[in-house]
């Protein structure tokens, strides 16, 4: 698991999991927020594949904290309004860093992971089923 994936996979795990850790982060060590949650919009630029161009198609709500853990910065960016998420994510992207809880935050990680898999296979499922043979009619 890397750097990279904290920010993904952090906003599938629940708020109530995210929270317990962050408190016993904040606990045992110094953590301090840079940037407070902020909300921003950013445009979403898509390429046109059969002209190679680019456009953007519209912008999404973001919202993105700065934090710092024992001296290593901590960075997050979380879809909507969602200042607590940003936090609790832009907290473990610190630790995960600076090795603090990082077997805790790869369980928890791990975890979303599996969800994530487990709802697109649903989600297949469902597609797959609305699928339409044409030899039959």
């Amino acid at each position: 698991m890397k750097r990279e994936d904290v920010n993904d996979l952090a906003q599938f795990v629940k708020l109530d999991k995210l929270q317990n850790l962050y408190k016993k982060i904040k606990k045992n060590h110094d953590v301090r927020i840079l940037t407070t949650p902020t909300e921003q919009t950013l445009l979403v630029p898509v390429k046109d594949p059969i002209s190679g161009g680019s456009f953007y198609s519209g912008e999404v709500l973001v919202t993105s904290t700065i934090v710092e853990v024992e001296k290593t910065k901590g960075w997050s960016m979380v879809m909507d309004s969602n200042e607590k998420l940003s936090l609790y994510v832009a907290v473990l992207d610190a630790c995960f860093e600076k090795n603090i809880f990082k077997d805790e935050i790869k369980e928890l990680l791990k975890e979303a992971k599996k969800e994530i898999m487990k709802e697109t296979k649903k989600q297949n499922q469902k597609i797959n089923s609305t699928r339409v043979s044409f030899d039959l009619m």
